[in-house]
């Protein structure tokens, strides 16, 4: 296998098994990671070992020019991040594909991890390319048939990702965009609501600014700095954004991960 050093404090399950990324498989002491490239995985605690993909896609993918301790030290600002932090440090935030994150957060609503990654396996056995690892992601621009999505078990999402009539340039133009634009254009598919285009913002585009709100955002952050009072969703974004500034994102996703686990 290749190896490449990590320069910063990670963790690969905790960056891997934190809702960022579903089509994953345990194998002895790291991962398969099914995407576009099909890839192996592990980390000794200095390198991270890897098959099949080259060093600057695994560099990309793990957003391993990105100073995440520095990151870590800038939204460790009250008692609440910081055992968060303590309890999941080295989880970073990848970047993946546009498109393959577009398609896997639309299935992700009033959804679970388990039943997507069941969801996205089914669909890639049927529009993906087989190898010898497994199945590959769809390619931007496959025509997806509703019947075909509805035996895979996408439900009412299927005619969302059935309507995705987007090129890979309409993704590549999303980078040159500012966060809010961005957001608006991701908006104006169907299937894409604010939480979902923060997901794509976020995980894809590397928007560390944004702040996506689910319901177990919401109830911790309610819980943590609203003395338990509900409040909407637009204001828990705000309040995030706000409070832990241009790295939200990465804040927002320890939080997810501590209150999941019931950490906070």
């Amino acid at each position: 296998m290749n190896k490449i050093k990590v320069p910063f404090k990670f963790n690969l399950e905790y960056t891997l098994e934190s809702g960022q990324i579903f089509r994953i498989s345990k194998i002895n002491d790291g991962y398969r990671i099914f995407s576009s490239v099909i890839f192996d995985v592990y980390f000794d605690g200095n390198y991270l070992y890897y098959n099949n993909a080259d060093e600057n896609y695994i560099k990309r993918f793990f957003s391993l020019d990105i100073d995440f301790d520095k990151i870590i030290e800038q939204i460790s600002v009250d008692k609440y991040i910081k055992k968060a932090v303590k309890a999941f440090e080295g989880l970073v935030i990848l970047t993946q594909n546009p498109y393959e994150a577009t398609v896997s957060f639309i299935c992700s609503a009033f959804n679970n991890i388990k039943r997507i990654r069941l969801m996205l396996d089914r669909m890639c056995t049927v529009y993906g390319n087989q190898t010898g690892l497994g199945y590959t992601f769809p390619v931007c621009g496959v025509d997806f048939d509703e019947n075909k999505l509805q035996n895979c078990g996408f439900g009412f999402r299927k005619k969302y990702i059935a309507q995705l009539q987007k090129s890979k340039e309409f993704f590549y133009y999303l980078h040159n965009l500012d966060t809010n634009f961005a957001k608006k254009e991701l908006m104006g598919i169907k299937g894409i609501g604010s939480k979902v285009a923060d997901c794509i913002l976020l995980f894809a585009y590397r928007r560390y600014e944004v702040f996506c709100t689910d319901v177990w955002i919401k109830r911790i952050i309610e819980k943590l700095y609203f003395n338990d009072t509900k409040q909407s969703v637009r204001i828990i974004e705000e309040f995030g954004k706000d409070y832990f500034g241009k790295y939200a994102g990465v804040a927002q996703q320890y939080l997810f991960l501590a209150a999941k686990k019931g950490v906070i």
